[in-house]
């Protein structure tokens, strides 16, 4: 077991009592139970007032993260927090928290790590719910100062009895639905609110919401946690596994600091059905120092150990951004499936056969064989230049052909030997319904609901063509998935979740 883990009294029946949850573990961690006196995290994802404390008129975190929160069209109050000025553009700046003439519910804090205690304080006083801290110079120093400070920080964390604190060294927060953008990101792109929630100890993993918006995929929620000394990500995903507004959870973890509320956390979000798709860094010793420099998380030591806790609680890992990014994508393209059988259509035989490879290899899935009597209707009905086996090649001739495309997916779908449908293309770009392609793949949505239709690219990225306009390939309103190896892992990382839920 790891360190983390604690003593315990009762090996049979482990009871941790925190000051959030008192947690009752059973050997099968997916069955824990937990009550809870759970953090209240409403006034950090939908604060009524909000000050950034440290703000000025001069670039910087905190210059930035006050420009999104007004421009992200919140509608609440907001207030800067600095000394030397009485305005910061067009927003009133007051020389403490104190002063500010609202109530607080969110306070930002970017200013020098040896002034947050005093802010602190304040923020008591004013009794602000969430303080987040933005900056940096605590543990991740790994120096005596920067130990002895974040030491300072969690103490009174844990005598607050009105203040939560988030962090220190973290990005801030976004909340798409409020709505509210509070992160240092000075890019942020025209945004979708939808049904993605991400809790990240790194701030850099925010512009993922570039891409996924990219790609038509709405976000809800986003918190980074750095050091996590007072609020873990275990908290935020409690939170987020109940919330309405968020159907998929993405992290990124340098280390589960308590896996108790971490278990306790994954099962509530299981049994609200809603995927943990998680890239936990750290696999060698060299990337462990490099975490604890970032985060100074201790818990990082145990990354074995959390791979394989992670799978036993249902949890998807992976072990890069992009395929963080594909996952999240495929289980906004993938609908539950009726089983893992998946039939291949393309007008391409090259990407058939590299395809066939990645589903054969794959863990969940598997290549349906296509009976006699269903290839002799396929060839009956094809050009002489198209196959009749799965993968299946219809030809480049096919792809003006109106009758042809329908006559064969009718076929197919009449078949019922398989559950998925993985249409293949060139390029990243959305399906023209009224091209032949995209009325036979409508005509078999209506005719076999039963039947996941999904569009895959052989290429990813950014194309030319009709996409220049900037809107996100689609596919009856569902993203398209992109690559060749990512996409098949990202399916088969979704159809193995839904199997097992």
């Amino acid at each position: 077991m790891p360190s983390n883990l604690g003593e315990t009294k009762d090996e049979s029946n482990k009871k941790y009592v925190t000051s959030q949850f008192h947690i009752f573990l059973s050997p099968d961690w997916s069955k824990v139970e937990m009550t809870s006196n759970e953090l209240n995290f409403r006034p950090l994802f939908e604060p009524r007032g909000v000050a950034v404390v440290g703000a000025s008129p001069k670039p910087s975190l905190a210059k930035n993260i006050l420009n999104n929160i007004v421009s992200s069209g919140y509608d609440g109050n907001v207030a800067a927090v600095n000394s030397n000025y009485s305005k910061v553009d067009d927003v009133n700046c007051y020389k403490c928290i104190l002063d500010v003439p609202f109530h607080v519910d969110l306070a930002v804090l970017c200013v020098r790590a040896e002034s947050i205690l005093p802010i602190l304080e304040e923020c008591k006083r004013k009794a602000v719910g969430v303080a987040q801290i933005i900056s940096s110079g605590f543990s991740e120093l790994d120096s005596l100062e920067g130990h002895a400070r974040q030491q300072q920080i969690l103490r009174w964390a844990n005598e607050s009895a009105t203040t939560i604190v988030v962090g220190p060294n973290t990005f801030g927060v976004m909340n798409l639905h409020r709505p509210i953008i509070a992160v240092g990101e000075n890019r942020i792109p025209r945004t979708i609110a939808g049904g993605v929630s991400g809790v990240f100890q790194s701030g850099q993993m925010v512009a993922m919401i570039h891409p996924l918006i990219g790609r038509g995929v709405g976000i809800s929620k986003v918190v980074t946690t750095g050091n996590e000394i007072n609020v873990t990500s275990a908290e935020i995903i409690h939170f987020l596994a109940a919330d309405p507004q968020t159907e998929v959870i993405v992290s990124y973890s340098e280390g589960i600091k308590n896996v108790e509320l971490f278990a306790a956390a994954c099962a509530r979000a299981r049994e609200q059905r809603k995927p943990i798709i998680m890239l936990r860094v750290g696999a060698h010793p060299e990337v462990r120092m490099g975490i604890s420099r970032h985060t100074a998380t201790q818990a990082s030591n145990c990354y074995e150990w959390d791979i394989r806790f992670l799978k036993e609680l249902g949890v998807i890992t992976v072990d890069s951004t992009e395929d963080l990014i594909e996952t999240v994508v495929a289980f906004n393209a993938i609908r539950r499936p009726r089983g893992n059988r998946i039939a291949f259509v393309s007008f391409s035989g090259g990407m058939g056969n590299i395809m066939a490879d990645l589903i054969l290899s794959a863990r969940g899935m598997k290549l349906a064989r296509f009976s006699e009597p269903l290839r002799k209707r396929l060839r009956d009905i094809l050009p002489r230049f198209a196959n009749s086996f799965n993968p299946l090649d219809l030809s480049a001739q096919s792809a003006f052909d109106t009758e042809g495309l329908n006559s064969c997916m009718r076929v197919l779908g009449e078949s019922g030997e398989f559950d998925i449908l993985l249409w293949g293309k060139d390029l990243p770009m959305t399906i023209d319904d009224g091209s032949p392609v995209g009325l036979a793949l409508k005509e078999l949505t209506i005719q076999h609901p039963e039947i996941v239709i999904i569009p895959v690219s052989q290429m990813n990225g950014v194309s030319g063509g009709h996409q220049l306009d900037g809107s996100p390939p689609m596919f009856a309103g569902r993203p398209l998935l992109q690559g060749t190896a990512i996409s098949i892992r990202a399916m088969d990382k979704v159809i193995e979740w839904h199997a097992s839920t």
